[in-house]
């Protein structure tokens, strides 16, 4: 009997859009609360709109535990090649596409879209991808 060969349904030629993720660090100065940015990873990934199941994590925010994200401008669900280890997305993390199309001019200079880490679902049964539900909260 010969297995069956199922090829990923994502390769890395759909991984075109880079992503960078931040995390803010302390103030250093006496006031409290956060303040300068972090790159603390960048990668590749591949960007769609969010589904029906993404839109429903993002209507039911009580349930985790945070506010409800009632008011989301704009929501995006990535998938990210496993780095085993290297890096693990955390929702206090931000991420910011690195494609036109996220991005407004102030100034004339260009501006990326700073993205709220809303949830994160590794795949678990063939451990290659890691998919990341982003998401612009006002």
């Amino acid at each position: 009997m010969k297995p069956k060969f199922n090829p990923n349904k994502i390769g890395s030629g759909e991984l075109r859009t880079p992503v960078c993720f931040y995390q803010y660090a302390p103030n250093t100065g006496p006031e409290p609360g956060e303040g300068e940015l972090i790159q603390i990873y960048e990668c590749f990934a591949e960007v769609y709109s969010a589904s029906m199941k993404d839109i429903e994590i993002l209507n039911s925010g009580k349930e985790q535990k945070q506010l409800k994200f009632m008011n989301t401008k704009n929501a995006v669900t990535i998938n990210i090649r496993d780095s085993f280890g290297e890096f693990f997305p955390d929702t206090e993390h931000y991420a910011e596409l690195q494609d036109d199309r996220y991005s407004k001019m102030i100034d004339g200079v260009r501006k990326y879209i700073r993205f709220n880490v809303i949830d994160v679902r590794p795949n678990l049964t063939k451990n290659d991808f890691i998919t990341i539900l982003l998401a612009v909260i006002t």
